[in-house]
């Protein structure tokens, strides 16, 4: 079986989920390729996204809820991006012949249902690195959709798709996700994480700050990042405090970490959870980031620390902290690690 991995790049958690998906397909002896064929018609998207969320981001979730109720606008959205679809990606489906275009982001899947549209025996399937369904992933031609929550169908079902087609795979991740765990409710001895987050948007200087007055060691860990981590280099930290860039070993530190704080990334939830470590989630992107926050608290996977970051700290890693035992109980159960492999086998029975 051919399958094409369609995803563009505005953010970085539709590409990782991806790329784990893709190696479980090859896996199992699947064809697979990548497709970006449609990043230069996001690119002006991209840019106001960026701009969006860094300058003014109450107005891009303002912006982002309004396109989320507004049904003119969804009939807006899908015209131009299946016009996009049959301007590049026609071209595309002829060179590569995929049985299957798997897409990560929700306008490649609305461009490639023009293609799906024109070639019915082509299968669509959408999958969703958030916690909830913006009204912009709804495409009626996909054959199904893959996402984490039950409340995610409920979601689909309101627009109209077929609740039967929608599979709580959850959201994949990397395979050396899936390795042993410490016990549940247990301190561990590794330090607290500070995630940087793809973007590395945020204010992690005041969120620094405010955990290097505590007696625990500090990773803030800036990804590819390089600007953000010169510019928390430029302080002078306790001994304590740490700040590298990439590191490949993110599985093995979440494992070990004795407490994750940072922003709540679907992708990242995704690896947390399956971590299992106490998480503290203290800003979030305007819109999406909203609605993973609030879900992830809804089911007990994270607490806020916007407000007295210490005090939240402290309280889980008291010792015997109900808290604490309660979150990494609830991160057990919800947690999808064979989320990669559910996926790619469901996939490959079309």
């Amino acid at each position: 079986m051919r399958i094409l991995m369609a995803s563009l790049p505005i953010g970085t958690g539709h590409d990782i989920a991806a790329r784990a998906l893709a190696e479980s397909l090859a896996l199992r002896g699947a064809e697979v390729e990548f497709s970006h064929h449609l990043v230069a018609d996001v690119r002006w998207q991209a840019r106001l996204y960026f701009f969006g969320i860094r300058f003014v981001p109450s107005v891009y979730g303002t912006l982002f809820r309004w396109g989320d109720r507004v049904r003119y606008l969804w009939d807006r959205h899908r015209r131009e991006w299946r016009e996009a679809g049959r301007l590049v990606l026609e071209g595309v489906y002829q060179a590569y012949r995929p049985d299957v275009v798997v897409a990560t982001h929700p306008f490649a899947l609305t461009g490639w249902s023009w293609v799906k549209e024109r070639y019915p025996d082509l299968r669509l399937v959408g999958v969703l690195t958030d916690l909830s369904v913006h009204q912009f992933w709804y495409e009626p031609l996909a054959d199904a959709y893959s996402v984490w929550l039950p409340e995610q169908v409920e979601d689909l079902g309101r627009f109209g798709f077929d609740r039967n087609r929608v599979w709580l795979s959850g959201i994949p991740i990397r395979a050396s996700f899936n390795e042993s765990i410490p016990l549940v409710g247990t301190i561990r001895r590794g330090p607290l994480v500070l995630l940087g987050g793809g973007l590395g948007m945020g204010p992690y200087m005041r969120i620094l700050k405010k955990l290097a007055t505590l007696p625990y060691p500090v990773l803030a860990v800036c990804g590819h990042n390089e600007a953000l981590r010169w510019r928390l280099d430029e302080h002078r930290w306790p001994d304590r405090v740490h700040i590298v860039g990439y590191i490949e070993h993110m599985p093995s530190l979440l494992k070990n970490a004795r407490l994750v704080i940072g922003k709540p990334g679907g992708v990242t939830a995704a690896e947390v959870c399956q971590s299992q470590v106490p998480w503290v989630l203290t800003h979030w992107i305007a819109g999406q980031e909203e609605a993973n926050r609030d879900r992830l608290i809804e089911h007990g996977l994270a607490v806020r620390g916007d407000h007295e970051l210490e005090d939240v700290v402290m309280r889980l890693l008291s010792d015997g902290s109900d808290l604490r035992e309660r979150m990494v109980v609830n991160q057990r159960h919800w947690a999808r690690p064979h989320a990669a492999q559910d996926l790619a086998a469901r996939i490959l029975t079309l």
